[in-house]
């Protein structure tokens, strides 16, 4: 693991180009939500800027502070931005978008932009989206960039030296932030140096998202969103600039997630601001424009990041004793019927079956929980009953099979389950935060043959 940490001292004065013209606006249909997006710049380099809570596309521009800034990053990139749903210009939503959508809608943007395999730059709340991008989609994500960004939202394993006083109250100030969404309260720490930062902080907060949208996001980074257990899984190189005053993303918690990322270089900077286009943003953008200077490495498909169903029907052997063969064929084509219609609704990939039961793999967390639900409820219809467990982890690609540890751990995580149950490892609970998925805890368990000990929880 390299692991390279720089401390850079302030450096007087900021090297900022003219500003450029304030880009149009699109809008990207998505599964009927609009979500507003610019590109702008024309350097040789590609960027993709996820932004936080703080977002509105057009609101950028008319600050002179975000436009500099903006107006630098295309002097050397091709840059697209866009609002979140809920967020800025971009349509409201009734809830926070789940890990799949977050990725979705990223690579749409990509997609409408013109994107080949940009730089990903997270900010704030937008980290844990680029990290959970690079790692389940390599092949679109060239690098990353988490400025002044959270990898794992509140989730307290990345309280790293923090004591338990200063998570709890860095959790509290999120809290309270999402609680008085509009009303300015802590305007002195998220805008740092402005005056009458109360008063700036209300203005903006309002024309970024409404009190709503806001207390839905902080649901989400609060019950578990978090790419915590991906960032070993990152291949990318990885930049993290962080304010060492920061209070709204503490240094700390930016130097745990680093710990964990495999080929990261975090560079602590001076300063309290937590927006980056505050304050002295010249090392920022110099660090950026060194960043994406050269080409990045190919993505390395062999291995990727991957939720993976292991299905097992119960009691088979009982069945085809008291059926016979022929009678007990037909029963298994039924079950490879269903199986294969919950995959296709769930847009799943069958990679083999194991005889009564199946190995899968999805795009994401929320679809492989729900495509076991599906068909574990269908199968009672042909007196068929079967137990699942689902897992997320870093697979290797052989062919048109699978390998790896996150394999076998799928597969002892459904030895476990129940009949009719649908078991899943922790990972798989706090990915799916927001998706309307409801778990019950079944402990910490021990898994025949796999190191360490495992929470799992149950579908309910």
């Amino acid at each position: 693991m390299r692991h390279d940490v720089q401390i850079v001292r302030r450096r007087p004065g900021s090297d900022r180009t003219a500003e450029m013209q304030t880009p149009a606006t699109h809008y990207l249909d998505h599964d009927g939500v609009k979500i507003a997006w610019q590109a702008f710049g024309d350097g040789p380099a590609e960027l993709l800027f996820i932004p936080g809570w703080v977002s509105n596309v057009d609101l950028f521009w008319q600050y002179p502070q975000s436009a500099a800034f903006f107006s630098e990053l295309g002097s050397f990139a091709r840059v697209a931005i866009y609002d979140k749903p809920g967020t800025g210009a971009s349509d409201p939503v009734e809830a926070a978008p789940t890990v799949e959508l977050r990725i979705e809608q990223l690579i749409g943007v990509m997609d409408a932009a013109g994107l080949e395999r940009p730089t990903v730059v997270g900010v704030s709340e937008g980290g844990v989206t680029a990290c959970l991008a690079a790692a389940g989609r390599p092949e679109r994500v060239g690098r990353v960039v988490l400025l002044d960004a959270s990898a794992a939202g509140l989730d307290p394993r990345t309280r790293g030296d923090m004591t338990e006083a200063e998570f709890g109250g860095w959790a509290d100030l999120i809290r309270r932030t999402a609680e008085h969404w509009g009303e300015g309260h802590d305007g002195d720490i998220w805008l740092s140096g402005i005056p009458d930062a109360d008063v700036s902080w209300g203005r903006l907060q309002r024309a970024c998202a409404t009190p709503a949208v806001a207390r839905r996001y902080y649901q989400a980074i609060s019950k578990g969103l978090s790419a915590w257990d991906v960032l070993p899984s990152i291949r990318q190189p990885v930049l993290v600039l962080h304010r060492t005053g920061d209070r709204v993303l503490p240094i700390k918690a930016a130097r745990a997630a680093a710990e964990r990322i495999p080929d990261v270089r975090i560079v602590e900077l001076p300063g309290s601001e937590h927006l980056p286009w505050l304050g002295d943003t010249s090392e920022i953008l110099a660090q950026i424009r060194a960043f994406v200077g050269a080409p990045p490495p190919p993505p390395r498909a062999e291995r990727v990041l991957a939720t993976i169903l292991f299905t097992d029907i119960v009691g088979s052997t009982d069945q085809l004793a008291r059926l016979g063969d022929a009678a007990w064929r037909g029963r298994l084509q039924r079950h490879e019927e269903i199986v294969r219609a919950g995959l296709a609704r769930y847009d799943g990939r069958l990679v083999k079956s194991t005889g009564d039961g199946v190995l899968a793999t999805f795009a994401g967390p929320a679809r492989g929980t729900g495509a076991a639900r599906w068909i574990l409820d269908a199968l009672p219809s042909e007196e068929l009953h079967a137990r699942a467990g689902v897992h997320v982890g870093e697979i290797e690609l052989q062919g048109d099979d699978i390998a790896g540890l996150a394999v076998h751990v799928a597969a002892r995580i459904m030895a476990r389950a129940d009949a009719d149950e649908v078991l899943v490892s922790r990972t798989v609970r706090d990915l799916t935060a927001g998706s309307g998925l409801l778990f019950e805890d079944r402990g910490v368990q021990t898994l025949k043959g796999i190191p360490d000990d495992w929470h799992l929880y149950a579908l309910a």
